[in-house]
């Protein structure tokens, strides 16, 4: 099973201004005015910058282990199941048109989907057809009492 949750490290620059940055995304850069506001807004610069290493047909790089120092972000679902439509498509040679044709749908279905402007469940569709089986997985630390 693979964990998308990316290393960040969060540093007070000045008082009341903190600075995001990932080692394995340095396109993903934000900050806040406190630690717990910058660790909010991580996960939508993260987001952001896969969904640009994406649309630009540029490799993701897989995340590396947290350092000392760091925190994990987790990549939102919908991000991550594009992510993993995007690298099983590559790595099974499976063009869009193919994917379209064995989930019985137009080609454009499928753009919509690699362009993040279909559903969560789309993608999902997509990924259970290439025999992905895809979970969802909370950590139990993440869920409150």
């Amino acid at each position: 099973m693979t964990a998308f949750t990316y290393p960040a490290r969060i540093v007070e620059e000045a008082p009341g201004e903190f600075l995001v940055t990932f080692r394995d995304i340095p396109e993903a850069i934000t900050g806040g005015a406190t630690f717990e506001e910058s660790y909010q807004l991580a996960a939508d610069a993260l987001d952001v910058a896969v969904e640009g290493l994406l649309l630009d047909t540029r490799v993701v790089p897989s995340p590396s282990s947290a350092e000392a120092g760091e925190v994990l972000v987790p990549l939102s679902p919908a991000v991550a199941a594009r992510l993993v439509l995007v690298s099983t498509m590559d790595r099974q040679h499976v063009s869009g048109r193919a994917l379209a044709e064995r989930l019985g749908k137009d080609e454009k279905n499928v753009r919509r989907i690699l362009q993040g402007k279909a559903t969560v469940d789309a993608a999902l569709e997509a990924l259970r057809e290439l025999g992905v089986r895809p979970a969802l997985v909370v950590d139990a630390a993440d869920v409150a009492a």
